[in-house]
């Protein structure tokens, strides 16, 4: 017996479990509605509300949150920037199912989940163009100079006549020759004692 189990299992893996979950509650997001069957929108629907729930808490915690669970960052932008605020007044119910029938093959029963309010841009993740209007620029007048020609004058280079280097001959200054001492002659024997007297 399934006493106190809450969650589908869909006779699937972890891995796959969850892959399929996040997939469907993308595509919900992307284009505001999908095809499914009955098990799989109710599993949604109550994932659905626990990610907007958590979206509508515009915080860095809340968006790596969602992150985690997407693994994509352009969900996360277009919940939290789109989708979120046009739920201000609702704390839960944000999608609705409508069932369409049974689907021929295995007789399943078929529903339509969709969110009670629906993006415009739906079917593209991508922050809608805000198309900028073209400043007008003021007309500029233009100033129209008259440029003067410039009058040129010939300037004429008079040559200055080149002096002749003359070879003239320097005055020799009378040098002042001063007289040299001459020993007198002594006898031999003498010379060596006139040398000390005379300094030399």
């Amino acid at each position: 017996m399934r006493h106190r189990i809450k969650k589908s299992f869909f006779n699937r893996g972890t891995k796959h479990r969850q892959a399929m979950l996040r997939g469907g509650i993308r595509n919900l997001i992307l284009h505001g509605e999908i095809l499914t069957t009955s098990a799989k929108a109710k599993e949604f629907k109550r994932l659905t509300d626990r990610i907007i729930h958590k979206a509508m808490d515009d915080s860095v915690a809340s968006r790596r949150k969602l992150h985690q669970f997407f693994g994509k960052r352009d969900i996360v932008n277009t919940l939290v920037e789109q989708v979120a605020p046009s739920f201000k007044g609702r704390k839960t119910g944000f999608t609705r199912i409508t069932k369409q029938g049974r689907r021929r093959g295995d007789n399943t029963e078929m529903v339509k989940l969709e969110l009670i309010v629906k993006r415009d841009d739906s079917g593209t993740f991508k922050k809608p163009v805000v198309e900028k209007k073209p400043i007008a620029k003021k007309p500029v007048v233009k100033k129209t100079v008259i440029k003067k020609k410039p009058v040129v004058k010939k300037t004429v280079i008079k040559k200055k006549p080149v002096a002749k280097k003359t070879t003239a001959e320097k005055p020799v200054a009378a040098r002042s020759v001063k007289p040299k001492k001459v020993a007198p002659k002594t006898k031999q024997g003498e010379g060596s004692n006139l040398r000390k007297n005379l300094g030399v």
